[in-house]
């Protein structure tokens, strides 16, 4: 378990500041969302645990994880549509 906090670190040190930025507004807004009535509720006695941050936390980098996997996939499939384009314009030519 320790060498993936160790890989986790690393890459989470190469983040660019845009992109510390945009991890932290995600994790913020995962934050007021899921707990927006004890942040700004009428009843000061209920407080935010460090159960609700770790939850908005693993939530929120799970959204993360998804939508560059999404990104990926589009990269991806635009990649195999410009192969293709290639590949039956070779074809077009030949014939």
């Amino acid at each position: 378990m320790p060498r993936s906090y160790i890989q986790f670190t690393e890459l989470f040190s190469r983040l660019s500041p845009y992109e510390l930025k945009h991890l932290s507004e995600s994790i913020l807004c995962k934050i007021e969302e899921g707990f927006e009535e004890k942040l700004c509720g009428k009843s000061s006695k209920t407080e935010l645990t460090e159960k609700d941050i770790k939850f908005a936390i693993t939530e929120a980098m799970q959204e993360i994880m998804l939508e560059l996997r999404r990104r990926e996939l589009q990269m991806q499939r635009m990649k195999l549509i410009k192969t293709k384009s290639l590949i039956f314009a070779d074809r077009k030519l030949a014939a």
